[in-house]
């Protein structure tokens, strides 16, 4: 057993803990205090690294259990893991790719002026189609997180007191 349960512990809490404070601490006081920009880059240098954590962790933990998953165990970590890949893999490059492309045109056309910009409706079909992609990638984000908090429970009870 060893080192196995204080790195299986420690990536867990890591896990869960970090992706939860930033996604219902930290990123909504950063959307009450930064301007929208700075906002939208805050997240982009942010979230990669959330979702990294959250597509590795599973693995770490899967493979430093000090004892046999099972297949609840085994099915949670892969949901997490899941959830953590489609966001990096696919949901947040395709929201990165509308946010530049939304930034350009207020920059081009409204000379940076964002209300000017979302006043005139020259936004509104980009902001539609990355709030589309943004809420698929807060699913896949609470699918990770429940997921992770559901391992908990299978720990929990694998734990000796």
């Amino acid at each position: 057993m060893g080192l196995l349960l204080p790195i299986h512990i420690l990536t867990y809490g890591y896990t869960l803990g970090s992706t939860t404070f930033h996604s219902f601490i930290a990123s909504i006081k950063a959307l009450d205090t930064l301007p929208r920009r700075q906002f939208g880059d805050f997240q982009g240098a942010v979230l990669p690294i959330q979702f990294a954590t959250q597509s590795i962790a599973p693995v770490v933990i899967a493979l430093t259990a000090p004892y046999t998953l099972s297949t609840t165990g085994i099915a949670l970590l892969v949901s997490s893991a899941a959830g953590g890949i489609a966001n990096l893999a696919y949901l947040t490059p395709k929201c990165a790719v509308l946010k530049t492309k939304r930034w350009d045109i207020v920059d081009k056309d409204f000379n940076g002026d964002n209300e000017k910009a979302v006043a005139s409706g020259t936004v509104a079909s980009i902001d539609k189609e990355f709030g589309k992609w943004h809420g698929a990638s807060m699913a896949a984000n609470m699918v990770s997180i429940v997921a992770m908090a559901a391992y908990g429970f299978v720990l929990s009870g694998k734990l000796k007191v």
